[in-house]
């Protein structure tokens, strides 16, 4: 996500737009959502969570070792830096002011990158710390996630579906590949590039696209409401909003004919965003406004998710580091809040916000988009 000179660039992945299907959002324009029903999930004490918090964060989603932290706050073209509504008095930096209906997120060492999901949109990015803004591609249709790797930023047009790229460093955007609905939500490793879709297919192709005539992969079909999806070296686990509201993986490979995917949790009330660390997965559960976590191999038979926290309000987007989960509230009190991998008590990093959406982490700040047709993408020291 992450024109001139080529700059050498670290991959790292990030985080795909988690706009919640049918929830309101009053700061988004003509964006018209009516909110989802509360379907009422579980009456579950919080347990102690079982993640390994010294284990090391998936290369799917974030990168937690050492970055370069791009323009410095203090240099002549940082952005301002914005103190109100943060608890503990840090620097919040608006990165970018003024955007229209920005989604997807994603960080690379030196960038911020998100799309403006508008009929006529497009793929942008910022210097991390503020600085001039770049648009790396235009005229696309309601782009929603994207991700990026060490050459190339790739997204899902919702409206025109079609997964695209373009190079960081200019050029025209080109097709990874066509689907037969809307593109939601996207992840990528270094070969493949995989998406959900709004019929319920979970799809992939090369990562340079389709050859002529080709067609994507489908590594999953049937799927009710597929949601966000992350990846590791062997899996794809996505979340299933709707109907059983599970949260699966399957083989990269796709689904054995006449199979499924492997269930990990189910009838969790709404499950959406989803993270990873090397032995866990993490989801936000919209319906019982709860923050889970299970092992990757599932929950054990007559178990349940670990609750790592109960919130007052509608979770959005999420993201996972060595010591902590970091994710947004979108409705309701509007903030970024993170809660130790053990569990307990959120901590809030930022409140007053409008509809804080996708979240990305790096080692030393918190980005995420305010999603409206005046929107903004910002950043908050860690």
């Amino acid at each position: 996500m992450h024109m001139g000179d080529v700059v050498p660039r670290p991959v790292l992945v990030r985080y795909a737009t988690v706009i919640l299907p049918g929830v309101a959002c009053a700061a988004c324009g003509s964006t018209d959502q009516s909110p989802p029903a509360d379907s009422g999930g579980p009456d579950q004490s919080v347990l102690d969570a079982t993640a390994d918090s010294s284990t090391g964060v998936d290369g799917s989603l974030v990168d937690s070792g050492s970055v370069d932290s791009g323009v410095p706050l203090d240099a002549p073209d940082a952005a301002p830096c914005n103190r109100a509504d943060i608890p503990d008095g840090a620097c919040v930096v608006t990165l970018a002011a003024g955007q229209s209906a920005p989604a997807g997120l994603a960080i690379d060492s030196l960038y911020v990158y998100w799309t403006s999901a508008q009929p006529d949109g497009g793929v942008l990015r910022v210097p991390i710390g503020g600085g001039a803004i770049t648009t790396l591609a235009s005229g696309q249709a309601a782009p929603l996630s994207l991700a990026v790797d060490s050459t190339s930023v790739y997204w899902a047009n919702s409206a025109g579906a079609t997964v695209m790229k373009a190079p960081l460093d200019g050029g025209p955007a080109t097709l990874v590949m066509a689907t037969s609905a809307s593109p939601q939500y996207l992840a990528i490793d270094a070969t493949s590039v995989y998406v959900t879709t709004s019929d319920g297919h979970v799809l992939s192709a090369p990562i340079d696209g389709v050859t002529d005539g080709g067609a994507p992969v489908v590594l999953a079909s049937g799927q009710q409401q597929p949601g966000p999806l992350v990846l590791d070296d062997a899996g794809v686990y996505w979340t299933n909003y709707a109907g059983s509201s599970s949260v699966v993986v399957a083989p990269k490979a796709g689904v054995p004919e006449g199979g499924a995917p492997i269930v990990l949790a189910e009838n969790e009330n709404q499950p959406y965003a989803i993270a990873l660390d090397a032995t866990h997965v993490y989801w936000v559960a919209v319906g019982s406004e709860s923050v889970r976590v299970a092992p990757k191999t599932g929950v054990p038979e007559g178990g349940s998710p670990t609750i790592l926290a109960m919130i007052q309000g509608t979770p959005g987007g999420l993201a996972v580091d060595s010591a902590s989960v970091t994710f947004t509230l979108n409705v309701g009190a509007g903030g970024v809040l993170a809660v130790p991998l053990d569990g307990g008590s959120p901590v809030t990093l930022v409140s007053g916000q409008g509809y804080p959406n996708a979240v990305a982490v790096d080692a030393t700040h918190v980005f995420w988009t305010d999603y409206a047709e005046n929107g903004s993408v910002m950043q908050v020291a860690r």
